[in-house]
């Protein structure tokens, strides 16, 4: 078996090592003191509060239509499509039942009828001269084509079918072709305007309900005449509007077809207390407010009254000059 002979030599670098190592952190910088940990300070909580106040609140319904009348009249050709000889109205015109105010460019059926006319003078004249069965049935021929051509005739021509005023106008030029039943002229009576308005929830009024109306800045009396609720009890299973008539004076016929609000008072509270809407917190059944009572902040039940888009009224809980803490 052979022996391992550690020289003198190998002792005294050995030894070295084992002096190092036992020096601990020889090598290695002094261990840093340890921090104490900061201390924060506290800041004092800020609030923001709203001084409960005693004003008049009102609860409103607004609902915006358009001015239109209550009585209105389309006219058009009836009989056939044709070109457009011209239109004699303008918006704005006041025009008589039974007045020309559009016809066709028929020269040849009006040269047509004025033959006609002369062949039912001379089938007259025969008829009148022999009292022959053949010359009056020859009459009545005549008169069948003279009919004819007449209904052809006013069939290219437009009358007024009221007596108002001209609210609309097709824009057409002299030549172009119009179809039957195409609206050419409308008219209206422009005493009977009244705010036609599309309402989602048919409960919002009631006939007979008194409102305010804003036209342009100015605000009128009206009163509602007609709901979705009489609409679908006459049928009209889609029944959306509600009309108001002007009680008093109305905008004018200016501003047909301008927009119209129509403001209801559902409710009203004069001298009441009253904080903003969005402070009001719900829990469950519970319905109450945070305060600031001094430094300290405590939650108090309330009762409330009406409410608008932004304030409610507070009819229990609270006190005029309290603090609600708003954030």
């Amino acid at each position: 078996m052979q022996k391992k002979i550690i020289k003198p030599a190998a002792i005294l670098v050995l030894a070295g090592t084992i002096a190092v190592l036992s020096s601990g952190c020889y090598f290695f910088p002094d261990e840093e003191p340890l921090l104490e940990p900061p201390t924060l300070d506290v800041s004092e909580v800020v609030y923001y509060t709203y001084t409960v106040t005693r004003k008049d609140i009102v609860s409103q319904t607004i609902q915006s239509g358009y001015l239109v009348s209550g009585v209105q009249s389309d006219c058009f050709f009836s009989k056939y499509t044709g070109q457009l000889k011209n239109i004699y109205v303008n918006p704005g015109d006041f025009v008589e039942e039974g007045q020309l105010i559009a016809e066709m460019n028929n020269g040849a059926i009006e040269h047509l009828l004025k033959i006609q006319q002369l062949k039912v003078e001379l089938a007259q004249l025969n008829y009148n001269n022999s009292g022959s069965a053949a010359d009056r049935l020859q009459l009545e021929i005549e008169k069948s084509t003279l009919d004819q051509y007449r209904d052809e005739y006013e069939g290219g021509r437009v009358y007024a079918t009221m007596t108002g005023q001209v609210s609309y106008v097709k824009t057409l030029n002299p030549g172009d072709s119009v179809d039957p039943y195409d609206i050419i002229v409308s008219i209206v009576d422009p005493e009977k305007l009244c705010v036609r308005a599309t309402v989602e929830n048919a409960g919002k009024f009631s006939v007979d309900d008194p409102v305010t109306v804003e036209v342009n800045g100015d605000i009128y009396d009206g009163i509602v005449v007609r709901t979705p609720r009489e609409e679908i009890e006459e049928g009209d299973t889609e029944g959306d509007k509600v009309y108001v008539e002007f009680t008093d004076e109305n905008p004018g016929f200016g501003y047909l077809g301008s927009i119209a609000n129509i403001t209801k008072i559902k409710a009203k509270s004069e001298n009441a207390l009253v904080i903003p809407k969005h402070v009001i917190k719900t829990d469950g059944d519970r319905t109450y407010v945070q305060l600031l009572r001094g430094d300290e902040k405590v939650e108090a039940d309330i009762e409330t009254g009406i409410s608008n888009a932004v304030e409610t009224e507070i009819l229990s809980g609270l006190s005029e000059g309290e603090e609600v803490i708003i954030k």
